[in-house]
């Protein structure tokens, strides 16, 4: 077999150049290429997939694993994940567990032994524990038909509550009220979904729940069969029979035949999936019929994007509606002298009635919740997966800002720097704008950072300007028509969406400090306050400038304005208070001047402990204090001094969103808006921003904590 040297040498370059021209490179003289690809010809090469994959680090092979390739259900996904991945030049390893938990372990074990570069897998039980090889080694992976608990994975299935639910319906309509279901193994998720839904299907129709007729087995004609004389031995006398698939269903019929029971004269029947290779020349048997090369083509296609890298997409879950199909086997064409045109095993003309299944709606899905307890919320809800929560309303935000009640906590973030989590929550990679970056450093233009608030229900977002210092070149520093132009771009981006746009300014004093070396002893300034002094004066020259002509320009479309200066840490004020009274308040009379003149409500962004400043601040003419960080704050306390005066902002930690599970966070925010939401007054948010460490599952934890609080 020629190699890659043998290549070479017919063509008279290196091994290097060769390798070039296979991957396509644009660096290589026409003449040279020819004669590349010419030699390749005459020699027969082949380039080594394995050899591929280790200079690329992918091989460009897909695993897939299903549970029982002899259903003629899972040869049609098998095929619409094969026809995606041909058309991207991957190839697909194909797995047969027959619902084996062994058999799927060495699967698993050896798929990944051949670095394939993902895996879609319809796993046999809904344990996520079972696939924690692929999580541990963040390996791709999309779960097909089925769900699993404790890990959220993208996923695509079929609507088997809806479905279900569907089948019952029809067989309700037609007069039956013994209705036994005969299902997969329980460990299974589309078994139990089918359950729920034919109970679902009872309870709306005020038929109680028999349990003796729901019957639980394996994905097996043998365990139709088996399950069914069951049924009929222990004389319960059902008038249809739901078969939990196409497989069942096989063997239902063929209990019933044994047993010189005619379908559907002595016993209506209906399935779960359809039997597509007979359907056409058989067309008898009523389904709900799931479009099972839609599933592999969705699979395919999610996985494919994973590897593509299209940003830090969140799990996404595909749920696809399933179709009724109306034939004969429920009794449904009976002539009007109650005689049944065709029965098995007679074929007939095939006649059949199509209808597509509509998902539970969200009041469905909440007035029959006891028998969809056990549902996880892919199968039931929206596929976006972001909580459920009030949407974004820059009047709650104003509300609370004058200590009313409003109709749940609002939601303002100061800071979110992490790219991860905008890419998350937006399903997307962001645009890197440079001109943004130059302004704001924020990795997000506006136009995405107000989607992301919408996303969330964040009632405002906040432009961060950086004024110009004067101490640091002009090439450094952004112009002021920069500044201007992206609160404009802020503005509107936001026209129209209910969220609101909150002008964010530096101070002096910080800057001033780091300027001077951020190691120079506060406590010992008397030496260097006049050096200290200077390099406040220049700075607040420039902010000063850039707060008024913001405020003239676009006070009446800003929800607030807040002014960022480091006052305080977590021991306390960062300036004794005489110097805070002398040196700090009268500048920050000047810098605010303006947002007053023009009626704006006023905060002060400062971390660490502020409750010792909050006297003058507030007498200053702040109207809220943030982040409010509860490491340092009693934040009850101070709710309790400063209500129906000062707002209170933050107050949940970002270490625990950092380091915290979700169910801590979400029970954290809950707790906290317990306490600090009545009367208004609170603001909830992050102390120290959405900053690298805090993971998406976080932070929409924190969401889900304020949906339920409000």
């Amino acid at each position: 077999m020629p190699t890659i040297g043998d290549v070479a040498r017919r063509a008279g370059v290196s091994p290097a150049t060769v390798s070039r021209v296979l991957q396509g490179a644009t660096n290589v003289h026409p003449e040279t290429r020819a004669r590349v690809e010419q030699a390749i010809a005459e020699l027969g090469y082949v380039p080594s997939a394995v050899a591929r994959g280790l200079r690329s680090k992918r091989t460009r092979s897909l695993a897939l694993i299903v549970p029982d390739i002899t259903n003629p259900f899972w040869p049609t996904v098998v095929r619409g994940v094969e026809d995606i991945a041909h058309e991207h030049d991957y190839s697909v390893l194909l797995g047969n567990t027959d619902e084996n938990p062994i058999k799927q372990k060495r699967y698993l074990d050896f798929l990944l032994s051949q670095q394939v570069d993902g895996v879609i897998i319809a796993p046999y039980d809904s344990d996520a524990g079972k696939l924690e090889i692929l999580r541990l080694r963040n390996v791709p992976t999309v779960i097909v038909d089925r769900r699993i608990e404790g890990w959220d994975v993208d996923s695509v299935i079929g609507d088997s509550v809806a479905g279900a639910r569907a089948l019952v319906r029809h067989l309700i309509g037609l007069g039956h009220r013994r209705i036994a279901i005969i299902s997969g193994p329980p460990m299974t998720s589309t078994a139990e979904d089918r359950v729920a839904g034919y109970c679902l299907a009872l309870a709306e129709a005020g038929i109680p729940v028999d349990p003796r007729l729901i019957r639980r087995g394996e994905y097996r004609a043998a365990s139709g069969a088996r399950l069914t004389h069951q049924l009929l031995d222990e004389g319960l006398h059902p008038t249809a029979i739901f078969a939990g698939n196409n497989t069942i269903a096989l063997g239902v019929i063929e209990a019933l035949v044994k047993r010189r029971m005619r379908i559907p004269q002595d016993m209506a029947l209906v399935s779960f999936d359809d039997l597509p290779n007979t359907s056409h020349i058989f067309p008898f048997l009523t389904v709900v019929a799931q479009p099972a090369y839609d599933l592999g083509v969705n699979a395919a296609q999610l996985l494919l994007s994973r590897l593509s890298g299209e940003g830090n997409l969140r799990p996404r879950h595909v749920v696809l509606p399933p179709r009724l199909i109306i034939r004969y086997s429920c009794g449904s064409r009976m002539t009007t002298d109650g005689q049944c045109p065709v029965s098995l095993p007679i074929i007939w003309e095939e006649r059949s009635e199509e209808l597509i299944v509509k998902p539970l709606s969200e009041e469905e899905s909440s007035n029959f919740s006891p028998y969809l307890a056990h549902i996880a919320a892919p199968a039931l809800h929206s596929p976006t997966r972001l909580p459920k929560v009030s949407r974004s309303d820059v009047q709650r935000l104003l509300q609370a800002l004058q200590h009313q009640e409003t109709d749940r906590v609002p939601f303002f973030e100061l800071e979110a720097a992490d790219t991860s989590v905008y890419e998350y929550v937006l399903e997307r990679e962001l645009q890197r704008d440079a001109a943004v970056a130059r302004v704001s450093g924020m990795p997000v233009t506006p136009e995405e950072h107000v989607e992301f608030a919408l996303r969330l229900g964040m009632d405002a977002v906040s432009c961060n300007l950086c004024g110009n210092s004067s101490l640091e070149s002009e090439e450094a520093s952004p112009s002021l028509a920069e500044q201007l132009g992206y609160l404009e771009r802020y503005l509107r981006a936001a026209q129209g969406t209910g969220v609101g746009i909150v002008a964010c300014f530096p101070s002096f004093f910080d800057g001033a400090v780091r300027a001077a070396g951020d190691e120079l002893p506060l406590a010992q300034f008397d030496a260097w306050r006049p050096q200290l002094e200077h390099l406040m004066d220049r700075m607040l020259a420039a902010q000063e400038r850039l707060v008024r002509i913001v405020c003239d320009r676009f006070a009446d479309e800003l929800a607030l304005i807040v002014i960022r200066d480091t006052v305080a840490d977590e021991k306390g004020p960062r300036l004794g208070l005489e110097s805070f009274l002398g040196l700090f308040l009268p500048r920050m009379r000047r810098l605010i001047a303006p947002v007053q003149e023009h009626g704006k409500r006023l905060w002060l962004h400062s971390k660490g402990k502020v409750d010792p400043l909050l006297g003058h601040l507030y007498e200053l003419g702040f109207s809220g204090v943030h982040p409010v960080e509860p490491e340092v704050n009693d934040l009850p306390l101070l709710k309790k001094q400063w209500a129906g005066r000062l707002v209170l902002a933050g107050g949940i930690s970002t270490a625990l969103l950092v380091h915290g599970t979700e169910e801590e966070v979400e029970r954290t925010v809950r707790e906290t808006c317990r306490l600090l939401s009545p009367g208004g007054g609170y603001v909830l948010g992050s102390t120290r921003g959405i900053a690298q460490g805090v993971s998406p599952q976080n932070l929409l934890a924190l969401v889900r904590g304020l949906a339920v609080s409000g």
